[in-house]
């Protein structure tokens, strides 16, 4: 059966979806050991094999699909999304060596917008994925972040209950490492050096007060508040 399935698959590369529907991920797998797999077909609504196979969390056989040469990470779905995109709104631990893969990989471009405007930076703060927005804000290609954005990461990772004072001090410090020396939008450049050349007050307020009034100021007076 399952060479027929495979046989199949070569003749029409877009019946690897109905695999994946019915949960034929032993075939798949089989597939992917023989090289059987067109790993950039795209489903009806433009999703590619390693983002369906990513939604269906059979997380090892998209690790294995990214070391593919020829597939394209930038390639973005019917609403503009890419497979960062996606992946920037799944929190299972498993991700983690996936966001790790992806960052590495050369030809990814990681400022991609989808229809809303929105990169995959911006689906992890929306998604409260601390892990994936700091893997993408350590990327060297990344700068593609304005104003808005970067008071929701604030809001996240600083303005936050969840997180105790050496938490946001660390998390502060991560992300003007991340961005103090990237060209980015002239508002958030401008922010991110005031925080820089206040740090050391901040972090005081922070450690002393638990106060975060400084930074938000900083970010209001720029967004206009």
């Amino acid at each position: 059966m399952k060479s027929k399935n495979n046989q199949s698959c070569k003749e029409d590369p877009s019946l690897v979806f109905s695999l994946i529907k019915q949960e034929r991920f032993d075939v798949i797998r089989d597939m992917v050991s023989n090289n059987e797999i067109d790993v950039n077909a795209v489903d009806v609504v433009g999703n590619d094999v390693v983002t369906r196979l990513l939604k269906a969390k059979q997380y090892d056989l998209v690790l294995e699909l990214m070391k593919k040469r020829n597939w394209d990470p930038n390639h973005q779905n019917d609403d503009g999304n890419t497979f960062g995109h996606i992946l920037a709104q799944d929190d299972s631990i498993s991700t983690v060596l996936i966001v790790e893969q992806l960052t590495k990989k050369k030809n990814y471009l990681p400022n991609i917008k989808n229809k809303k405007g929105e990169t995959a930076l911006d689906r992890a703060i929306n998604s409260n994925y601390l892990c994936c927005a700091f893997k993408i804000l350590e990327d060297k290609r990344f700068n593609s972040i304005n104003i808005i954005s970067f008071k929701n990461l604030f809001n996240m990772t600083i303005k936050n209950s969840m997180y105790g004072k050496y938490s946001k001090i660390m998390n502060l410090e991560n992300i003007v490492d991340s961005l103090e020396r990237k060209e980015l939008d002239k508002n958030v450049s401008e922010v991110i050096h005031k925080i820089a050349d206040n740090m050391e007050y901040i972090k005081n307020d922070i450690m002393n007060h638990n106060r975060v009034d400084f930074i938000e100021g900083i970010i209001n007076q720029s967004y206009g508040f």
